[in-house]
């Protein structure tokens, strides 16, 4: 769904739930395509190595912290903060950790881009995540935006993972309702958008790293969920995807997507407590392998 946008239909939530119909392979898997390493433009796994001994480390080469106010977009009821996004060790791994945390009526969290440094137009792009328990009210969501200086929707939007939807919640399946969408137009009052929306066959906040990926070429938009097809888009004929896209992490509270507009709905982060999404590693490949 779109995160730029202010007060957008949600419609886009009232659907039946379709099945995912194939289950994901390895939850822990590496990641794919590893035979075409030599294909690979660009890659981060949050880290350095010092003295011969790997060190957590975001590379501001890569990526820029957010800072914006409640109700910034989409009704949204979180602030972000850079001070949000920070990177560390889960196990044995070296991570960017979005945190959202909640004190009283304030709820503070994390929002990461690679505007202008990570880009690509077509190719593959993947990423290793952990998604927290969204219960009632975390939206986390990994996507691209066209950086190519156009007002949303001229620019384009991938949303190649986002959780959290007010129709998962409703069917109680909340930790499986995974969304993809594109969004486009020129201007915001000719705004389109395609998506689709179903269950995965496994937990996907099941405090596992999962691998979610956009295969994109000229003709069409896949989007995988652990190297099984979750959906695609034909873009054959859609002149806003055909340049340049940076890549957005961000971990949302509350707002248009998830139906929930005050913060005494949000029973995901409790007033003391937070939640943690965690990418393992980013990848960018210049061209999608044939499947």
């Amino acid at each position: 769904m779109k995160r730029n946008s202010k007060n957008l239909i949600l419609s886009l939530f009232c659907m039946t739930l379709l099945s995912f119909s194939s289950a994901c392979k390895d939850k822990n898997q590496e990641p794919i395509n590893t035979e075409n390493e030599s294909g690979l433009i660009f890659s981060d796994d949050f880290e350095k190595i010092e003295n011969g001994k790997k060190t957590p480390f975001f590379n501001t080469a890569n990526w820029s912290k957010e800072s914006h106010p409640a109700g910034w977009v989409n009704q949204e009821l979180q602030n972000y903060s850079p001070t949000k996004v920070t990177v560390g060790m889960d196990g044995e791994r070296t991570v960017m950790i979005i945190t959202a945390d909640r004190n009283s009526d304030r709820i503070t969290s994390g929002r990461v881009n690679s505007m202008g440094k990570a880009k690509c137009k077509y190719g593959r792009i993947e990423a290793s995540i952990k998604l927290p328990k969204t219960a009632k009210g975390l939206w986390p969501a990994f996507w691209m935006m066209g950086n190519n200086g156009a007002e949303w929707p001229a620019c384009g939007e991938i949303d190649i993972m986002e959780m959290g939807a007010s129709g998962g919640m409703e069917a109680g399946s909340e930790t499986k309702f995974l969304n993809s969408a594109i969004h486009f137009g020129a201007n915001a009052t000719q705004h389109e958008q395609q998506y689709f929306a179903g269950n995965a066959k496994v937990d996907l906040q099941d405090g596992n790293y999962h691998t979610y990926r956009l295969d994109w070429t000229p003709e069409a938009l896949k989007i995988y969920v652990d190297g099984t097809m979750f959906t695609q888009f034909d873009i054959s004929k859609n002149n806003y995807f055909h340049h340049d896209f940076y890549m957005i992490f961000d971990l949302a509270a509350g707002g248009a997507f998830t139906g929930i507009y005050d913060i005494s709905g949000i029973t995901a982060i409790k007033n003391g407590e937070k939640a943690q999404m965690m990418v393992d590693w980013v990848k960018i490949y210049k061209t999608a392998p044939t499947q």
